[in-house]
């Protein structure tokens, strides 16, 4: 594994790249730094990174390098003429850096960074503005927008509020002696990909004229160009792990027709196509083909979508998930309340369905043991207090997703034969918890974790649980009893 000094090493280096570059290239920036790393680990880590495309022949490329400089563009809408401020939501989607949130990008016009403000929007507008971050992502981007000083997160599930304040820029100041109109577009290209910052020019609605100029003709093929990228993304590329995501390998591998000054956006595209829509998928949404859920099993990962399922199971034996039980073992422990023994904890990290040897669960509760002893020496229980109950609560929920998970991917039968939307949600929602408890477990942000909004996302996630459950463990029974039935008939010469 790459040690702190190796990974801060390389993101150094990949800061800096907008050429396309090789292992070998990581390699000898690492040597000139006075370190050496294992090809084959900075190898893993390139093609896991969210940050790096994989291209052909051993080579990669930053999303900086593909992004920066690239042409991209969206039409202000009616109400943001109107207040004479625009919202940038997700129409930065997927030319900036993921982590720099909507409320943070930099703007600049005639060589000059734009102010932003903050401005009362109708939620609607807002809702429209954030859409392609996702169904479960929304709402927590406009809450949690530093413009939003008034409405909590937690009341949501009380009232969604007609208006919103957020943070926007004035359309006058990127406008400067032009008067921005409905209709007219922003053009922009990303200057700084680590920075978040934005140029914009503004180009005026050429509809106004009688005439069909060739700029509106270009960006009508351009809605073609991208209406086919898509359709043939879904069909190699599947439904990604993020809408973002998706509209990045589409920009990555259509730039030469999209990144073009007379683009259109994403955002009208899906208004007015026929083919292309948001549609489910579990707990979450993507683009994919209009009218139709997305499944957990298609042509993209047919042949590894049980290895998919074994994927997620294994997250549940890294050391964090079970630094968690032990924690919370010895909460219950320093109160007097642990009637489990430390076997009985092992049999709850590692469900019975993984079908371990004896020989496996004796080795695997001797490191719970040893890890145990460790953390005995040096937990303390008042630091652990306000953290305690929220984590008891998430590791009760974990348990019963990662039981129902384990048994269904250690059960040999195809996953397509699964309710694919529920199956979908229990794999959403096992690696939603799993990210709860690394924050949890993370001693640097106890300080600042947002204990209400965990409880409150736990809430929502025990009822989809509990909606899902009893689905997957009938067709979990019912297809282990279909199975025997099989070979029950093929013994009888039936």
């Amino acid at each position: 594994m790459l040690d702190y000094t190796a990974s801060q090493i390389i993101s150094e280096f990949l800061d800096s790249q907008n050429e396309v570059f090789t292992v070998d290239d990581v390699i000898r920036y690492l040597k000139s730094k006075g370190k050496r790393c294992n090809k084959d680990e900075i190898n893993d880590l390139l093609h896991t990174s969210n940050f790096i495309f994989p291209l052909i022949n051993g080579e990669f490329i930053t999303r900086a390098g593909v992004f920066t400089g690239r042409w991209f563009s969206f039409k202000p809408s009616k109400e943001e003429v109107e207040k004479n401020h625009i919202l940038i939501g997700h129409r930065c989607i997927p030319f900036l850096n993921q982590e720099i949130s909507p409320d943070s990008v930099q703007i600049v016009a005639s060589d000059k960074i734009i102010r932003s403000d903050t401005t009362v929007f109708s939620m609607n507008l807002a809702m429209d503005t954030f859409a392609l971050f996702g169904e479960g992502y929304v709402i927590p981007y406009i809450f949690n927008d530093k413009g939003n000083d008034e409405i909590p997160l937690t009341t949501v599930q009380y009232n969604i509020p007609k208006e919103i304040k957020l943070t926007s820029w004035p359309l006058d100041k990127i406008a400067g002696e032009q008067t921005f109109e409905f209709g007219d577009r922003l053009l922009c290209r990303v200057l700084n990909w680590n920075e978040g910052m934005v140029e914009m020019y503004v180009l005026k609605n050429e509809m106004n004229n009688m005439v069909i100029s060739n700029a509106v003709i270009e960006r009508e093929e351009w809605y073609t160009h991208f209406e086919d990228g898509l359709l043939k993304g879904f069909k190699r590329n599947g439904p990604c792990d993020s809408i973002e995501e998706q509209l990045a390998l589409l920009f990555l591998e259509g730039q030469e027709d999209l990144c073009i000054r007379n683009c259109g956006s994403a955002e009208e595209f899906l208004k007015h196509t026929k083919k292309i829509g948001f549609s489910q998928f579990g707990v979450e949404s993507r683009i994919w083909y209009n009218g139709e859920s997305v499944p957990y099993v298609g042509e993209w990962n047919k042949s590894v979508a049980k290895d998919l399922i074994l994927s997620d199971i294994s997250v549940s034996f890294t050391p964090k998930i079970i630094d968690a039980y032990l924690e919370n073992y010895l909460y219950e422990e320093s109160k007097g309340k642990s009637k489990d023994t430390l076997d009985d904890l092992s049999r709850i990290i590692f469900p019975i369905s993984l079908k371990m040897s004896s020989a496996e669960r004796t080795t695997v509760l001797l490191n719970i043991e040893k890890r145990h002893d460790i953390l005995k020496r040096q937990y303390n229980k008042f630091s652990d207090y306000i953290v305690a109950p929220v984590r008891k609560r998430i590791l009760k929920l974990f348990t019963q997703v990662n039981e129902l998970l384990c048994a269904i991917g250690c059960s040999g039968l195809d996953v397509s034969d699964f309710p694919q939307q529920e199956l979908v949600v229990l794999t959403q929602l096992f690696s939603h918890i799993v990210r709860l408890l690394e924050e949890v477990e993370n001693v640097f942000l106890r300080d600042q974790l947002p204990l209400g909004d965990i409880s409150l996302s736990l809430e929502g996630m025990d009822d989809t649980f509990e909606d899902i459950r009893g689905t997957l463990k009938s067709s979990l029974d019912y297809n282990m009893h279909k199975g025997f039935n099989i070979v029950g008939d093929s013994k009888n010469g039936k």
